[in-house]
């Protein structure tokens, strides 16, 4: 461990100094401030209203990415030259409020879903089951169908531990990260959204939901221990709707054109209005979508270099990646070399200033090579969050492209909260990031490197 941590400073000192004036000033001249000024505030401002997936307004936001790549003279890289790929969303939802039946020794208690409790996880339709009431782990009688009502507070390796002996559900009182999104969780549907002909995201066997209670309610089903419950969660007919994926192209000049294609992607999707607030999404996605736009109208108006360059904005990654698995078996890219996704670069890390990491660093050549010739990127130093599984770059990466994320920093404070608005954004930084990447990616372009992934690590 501390040698993965000594390679791993020693990179980001390393990518700190090839940014630094001394070691080379990146060709920030090269980025429009104003552009992706113009980019942000668009895309952050109050009248999209937070670009939820599969609404208006995230509609409304795939026509002005269109329109605007258009303008900078990049085609429309779907069939016929159309920009805009309409994917379907069939979100199941249920017929009404799930309830939980309880019955002890002449006592009676119903429990309605975002009332009394939530799920996490999807619950089945229906489930009979008898109630076992624990304090821990360290002795427990057969769970097998059981529901568990746990008083010890469900940690990760507790709810492990009880999935294994067979519990069929586990009920908890919530903790306060639960309570503080009690109503999101109590809105979600019933299972994961359907992508009509897409490449689902690989998803475990189905698991015990955990049901989570307020204190007070969990207090007062002592009488129901050894009793009997009666889960119903009827499903109700399937909610429809439309996301878009951008996708634009700028083809290649060399022999190679076309068999091998550069793909810089971002999401512009975000999360909408909750509790009357906008979320605004200004550094998670509109930043990425910024620099996407960006390297469009630079390549744009440069020569065309060997290879294709992509530029593709996902719709729905916040609802896991839907966009960009429709886009998986539905674009006619053949020979990708390689994915660069841009997310979160509105803001810079305090803990490692001025430094860009590229999740999954150690999965493949792609990073260090890229900084061989001047990117200002280094290894995640979050490996614990697991970053390079929760972008868009995720779902290329299994069908075996290299595909990988830019970011800056990707825990700040503003993360999924109604600050993440423009005056949160670092603007000036964002050009220096994008300006650091434009010679590297311009090389990616030109050069014959194809990247490989390191052994063991293909997703």
């Amino acid at each position: 461990m501390k040698v993965i941590s000594r390679i791993c400073a020693l990179a980001m000192a390393a990518a700190a100094l090839a940014w630094s004036p001394a070691g080379g000033a990146a060709p920030v001249s090269a980025v429009c401030a104003d552009c992706v000024r113009a980019t942000m505030e668009t895309l952050a401002a109050d009248d999209l209203h937070g670009r939820k997936c599969g609404s208006p307004d995230e509609a409304a936001t795939a026509r002005y990415l269109a329109a605007s790549l258009k303008k900078l003279g990049i085609r429309g890289g779907l069939p016929g030259g159309d920009y805009l790929q309409p994917v379907r969303l069939i979100t199941p939802t249920y017929a009404a409020a799930p309830t939980l039946d309880l019955a002890g020794a002449g006592v009676s208690l119903r429990l309605t879903h975002g009332r009394e409790f939530v799920f996490q996880g999807a619950p089945p339709a229906s489930l009979e089951a008898g109630v076992v009431r624990l304090s821990d782990t360290a002795s427990r009688p057969d769970l097998t169908g059981k529901l568990v009502v746990f008083d010890g507070g469900a940690s990760p390796a507790v709810t492990a531990a009880l999935r294994k002996a067979g519990a069929a559900a586990i009920l908890v009182a919530a903790p306060e990260a639960v309570l503080r999104r009690w109503d999101e969780l109590a809105a979600a549907p019933p299972g994961p959204v359907q992508v009509p002909g897409g490449v689902p995201r690989p998803l475990p066997p189905p698991a015990a939901p955990l049901i989570f209670v307020r204190a007070e309610t969990l207090a007062a089903l002592a009488p129901f221990a050894g009793g009997q419950a009666h889960l119903a969660a009827p499903r109700g007919e399937s909610l429809v709707r439309t996301t878009y994926n951008v996708i634009g192209v700028r083809h290649g000049a060399g022999e190679a054109a076309d068999r091998q294609v550069v793909l810089l992607s971002a999401h512009y999707d975000h999360l909408g209005i909750r509790d009357g607030q906008i979320f605004h999404g200004a550094n998670d996605d509109a930043s990425g979508t910024a620099a996407v736009m960006e390297f469009a109208r630079i390549l744009g108006r440069t020569p065309s270099r060997r290879r294709t360059a992509y530029f593709s904005l996902f719709g729905c990654e916040e609802e896991g990646g839907l966009g960009a698995q429709y886009f998986l078996n539905h674009t006619p890219i053949q020979g990708m070399v390689a994915n660069l996704e841009f997310e979160m670069i509105g803001v810079d890390d305090p803990n490692h200033p001025g430094f860009l990491m590229l999740t999954g660093w150690e999965r493949s050549d792609l990073g260090p090579t890229l900084a061989a010739h001047g990117a200002r990127i280094g290894p995640d130093p979050y490996p614990d969050r697991h970053f390079f599984q929760r972008s868009d770059n995720y779902q290329l990466a299994l069908q075996g492209v290299i595909a990988q994320t830019v970011s800056a920093w990707p825990i700040p404070p503003t993360y999924h909260a109604a600050t993440d608005d423009l005056a949160h954004v670092d603007l000036k930084f964002m050009d220096q990031v994008i300006g650091s990447l434009v010679e590297p990616v311009s090389w990616l372009l030109d050069s014959d490197f194809i990247p490989q992934w390191n052994p063991g690590q293909k997703p």
